[in-house]
């Protein structure tokens, strides 16, 4: 569904904060913190974060990104655009990206629209993949999200989710596995799990 909210100088002040941020990183940042939609002011704050700044400056920064994801009113929205600046902040400050993760979890846990929340919980759990113990606390609920969710697009997040889930909560995989969809690629996958047992 398209945001109808959503202009072209939301769009426009995010490709000019993705071209300055290599070059003029504090007019960038100056430019990220004028758009006007949540959306686009999230990532542009977490790409200015990305490229500038103290730990304590990408810190200031990644929280104002944090709080313009909040502003939305859709939770699947809130959790997923989240999943930017966290991605930055997991490399910096460990401890505040847990605390919220743990927010964003809880929060994602409450949208009652499983495949919206299973794609939600994709994008956090996607952000943080490479720290386990970030990943910890977002994956058994997106085991979840994703067994009590049908159709072509939870399995594609099952596909996709596997190697996260391999990770974190292996004795889930042949679950996830059997709950995709009949057909060539559940196939795949369930050779590519036998594949993986065997491995020396």
């Amino acid at each position: 569904m398209v945001d109808s909210s959503i202009t072209k100088e939301d769009v426009a002040g995010r490709a000019r904060v993705d071209r300055l941020v290599h070059t003029e990183p504090r007019e960038a940042l100056k430019l990220a913190r004028a758009i006007r939609h949540p959306w686009y002011r999230c990532q542009s704050l977490s790409t200015v974060a990305a490229h500038w700044g103290t730990a304590a400056q990408r810190v200031e920064v990644l929280g104002e990104a944090l709080q313009s994801a909040e502003e939305q009113t859709e939770i699947n929205r809130i959790v997923t655009v989240a999943s930017w600046p966290l991605r930055v902040m997991a490399s910096i400050d460990a401890d505040a990206t847990a605390r919220y993760v743990r927010r964003f979890v809880k929060l994602a846990n409450q949208e009652p629209h499983t495949l919206r929340r299973a794609d939600a919980l994709f994008a956090l759990a996607d952000s943080i993949s490479g720290k386990s113990e970030l990943s910890g606390l977002v994956v058994p609920s997106l085991v979840d999200a994703l067994l009590h969710s049908h159709g072509w697009r939870t399995d594609r997040l099952i596909a996709r989710s596997l190697e996260m889930v391999r990770t974190v909560l292996p004795e889930q995989l042949a679950s996830l596995v059997a709950h995709h969809r009949p057909g060539s690629k559940k196939r795949r996958l369930e050779e590519s799990l036998t594949t993986k047992c065997e491995a020396p």
